[in-house]
């Protein structure tokens, strides 16, 4: 089984390839150089907002260097593109080079053509957010501001054209403790999507398929738009990011979610 990975060159995708590329041996990989980890933030905001902005990007890669440590490439036949160069028949030419019968995306932009006709049956997408209630962008953050952290999970999809939309074959939650800040749950998220990437291989492997699930249920496609430096009040100047101990203490009810398991 010729295993390919297409994603992002931010620690916590690196992390997501290796885990791949150590148990299976990646045939190839395509990586997208992503933005700063660091952003600045906006000119003109408040000063509360300010320090929310920068306290919030600024744990996020505290943690991801905790979690992940330093990463580096897989060992494997690679292009390097930027986002402009993603969609391209330079990128479509690699794919026909590399012949895989399985593609796994994690961190990229979104595909489109002229990479989804070349793309295998078999090509699912790693969407870190519960789909279809959190489609779209930064969908580990929406379910802290609507204050349901323990919405806070992944999808493993199929490729459609509509962005987190295509059949599920599996959903993730991590385990919550009382410690944990949002970017301790986001990189749980993604050590927990790994393990279980692995174990959907090894289904595929055996049983020549997965089990696939229609997306059912409304939810909402959020845009990179949608979010504003004020939405972390409620994280940070409400909470002081201990959302999550005020749930596991029972200050804080909701209904679990429905997961789709390809497994138990």
């Amino acid at each position: 089984m010729r295993i390919m990975w297409v994603g992002g060159n931010h620690s916590r995708h690196l992390f997501y390839a290796n885990a791949l590329h150590g148990k299976y041996g990646l045939s190839g990989a395509l990586v997208e150089s992503r933005e700063n980890m660091m952003p600045e933030p906006p000119v003109g905001i408040k000063e509360t907002d300010r320090k929310n902005f920068v306290r919030h990007f600024s744990d996020r890669q505290k943690c991801e260097e905790k979690y992940f440590g330093v990463q580096v490439l897989p060992d494997c036949e690679t292009l390097k593109v930027d986002i402009c160069d993603l969609n391209s028949n330079t990128s479509s030419d690699f794919i026909k080079f590399i012949k895989p019968d399985v593609v796994m995306i994690f961190g990229c932009g979104l595909i489109k053509e002229p990479l989804v006709s070349v793309l295998p049956y078999h090509t699912i997408n790693l969407h870190l957010g519960l789909s279809p209630r959190y489609r779209g962008s930064a969908t580990l953050f929406w379910p802290f501001y609507f204050m349901e952290p323990w919405y806070a999970g992944s999808t493993f999809h199929y490729i459609v054209g509509e962005p987190d939309a295509g059949d599920i074959i599996h959903q993730v939650v991590p385990k919550l403790v009382v410690d944990d800040g949002i970017h301790d749950v986001g990189c749980k998220t993604v050590i927990s999507s790994a393990e279980a990437s692995i174990r959907l291989l090894e289904i595929l492997d055996k049983e020549g398929d997965w089990k696939r699930y229609s997306q059912k249920g409304s939810g909402k496609n959020f845009l990179s738009s949608d979010f504003r430096p004020e939405h972390l009040r409620v994280l940070y100047s409400l909470f002081d990011n201990d959302m999550v101990s005020e749930y596991i203490n029972g200050n804080m009810r909701g209904k679990d979610p429905a997961l789709i398991k390809q497994y138990q």
